[in-house]
């Protein structure tokens, strides 16, 4: 059964990754220096990173774009994208209709 924690006023549960030698000497490395307090402010904050790096990329392709969706991605977009993403794995680069 999953343990639940409260961080900033948040739910969290735990998740096991497993990281190369470099990537988690890097980490320690991190905490080490006083940058973040524990391993998990440092995944946490890399997480956060790339979520800004994909928000970022979006609005260069489609900022000035007039017809770009605006907001967060609905139920129906992200089945959309899903489905793209399986009918490219699967060999299929079909456009799918949003």
């Amino acid at each position: 059964m999953a343990r639940t924690a409260i961080v900033r006023g948040m739910m969290t549960q735990p998740l096991n990754v497993n990281l190369t030698h470099e990537l988690r000497r890097y980490v320690k490395e991190q905490v080490r220096s006083g940058r973040y307090q524990n391993e998990n402010e440092v995944v946490r904050d890399a997480i956060r990173q790339m979520q800004q790096r994909e928000i970022e990329q979006f609005d260069r392709i489609f900022g000035d774009y007039t017809g770009a969706p605006q907001g967060e991605p609905t139920d129906a977009d992200q089945a959309a994208i899903k489905a793209a993403i399986q009918r490219h794995r699967g060999g299929r680069q079909a456009v799918p209709r949003l």
